[in-house]
């Protein structure tokens, strides 16, 4: 006796011959593979199996060549499911044109496939935004909020000018134009402190109003420089108290004049005023004539 030994593979491949042949011949095969492999053969299994082969056949060149995600968002378009609407609030400087080009949303998305996290991520790492919220309306719809920085104070230091918000945290590069009526804070350090000391010296609006830079000197203590370029020297403490008694006395009334260069308020027992050089020729001038009055009245020539 034989034994005979049939590939379950070969027997497949030959299904799918006999589905090409004729009827009787097909018939005869069927039979044969029934006595000899002891296989069950439904009918017409070829012609599925061949119709089989060719469905993936197709999608597997669909899926290589790219147009399957076109087919897909065309199969969606018509359910209704393509994102129609979105609703943006919230952006101030952040355009709606702009938020649509970073989410994908320019173009037909479908919101099944839209992905919520991903968007949030997205947005949050644009410059002006602190924190967004975003929501899928079905079928067709997307809603997002946006909680933008405020711009506080613009910062400068090591050669370059920051839009900085009240923690300190740079938004973007300062260009003319992007905000205006910012203060200027100057020096390493100055971008955290800048929030509680402008809080602070705002009790003063006439020096507030008149400074041009907040200036911080090795991170422990702050120079204003007032719009006629007079600085004004501040102590690492107590500089509010100084401030304070330096506007009661008659200093103050000259602060705002050209003849004073700086003042010094960093000694708690005294002021150092520095002057121009041009009040300082006057101030000898008029030392000068006063000396010369005090010689002729001792010679008693007045």
């Amino acid at each position: 006796m034989y034994a005979l030994n049939v590939n379950k593979t070969d027997v497949s491949m030959e299904v799918l011959f006999v589905s090409v042949l004729p009827r009787l011949y097909r018939r005869v095969l069927r039979l044969m593979f029934e006595f000899i492999a002891g296989i069950h053969v439904p009918r017409h299994f070829g012609s599925f199996a061949v119709l089989l082969f060719f469905f993936f056949t197709v999608l597997y060149g669909l899926s290589s060549s790219g147009h399957m995600g076109m087919i897909v968002k065309a199969v969606v378009a018509d359910t209704g499911f393509v994102i129609a609407d979105v609703d943006i609030n919230g952006n101030k400087r952040l355009v709606k044109q702009e938020v649509l080009k970073i989410l994908g949303l320019d173009t037909a998305a479908s919101i099944f496939t839209f992905d919520v996290d991903r968007a949030r991520f997205l947005l949050e790492q644009q410059a002006w935004v602190q924190s967004a919220n975003i929501q899928k309306i079905y079928p067709n719809r997307v809603r997002i909020s946006v909680v933008e920085r405020e711009p506080y104070a613009i910062w400068q230091h090591d050669g370059v000018m920051d839009i900085i918000d009240d923690t300190g945290r740079v938004i973007l590069p300062f260009k003319g134009g992007i905000v205006q009526g910012l203060p200027l804070v100057v020096g390493q350090g100055a971008q955290n402190a800048a929030k509680m000391f402008l809080q602070e010296l705002s009790v003063y609006p006439q020096l507030y109003s008149r400074a041009r830079a907040f200036v911080r000197v090795g991170e422990r203590r702050w120079d204003l420089v007032l719009d006629n370029g007079v600085r004004i020297m501040l102590p690492e403490k107590g500089a509010l108290e100084r401030l304070s008694s330096l506007l009661k006395t008659e200093i103050a009334q000259d602060l705002f004049s050209r003849d004073i260069l700086s003042l010094d308020l960093r000694l708690s027992d005294r002021i150092t005023v520095s002057l121009s050089d041009e009040a300082l020729e006057r101030r000898a001038a008029v030392v000068a004539e006063e000396e010369r009055i005090l010689k002729a009245r001792k010679a008693g020539s007045l």
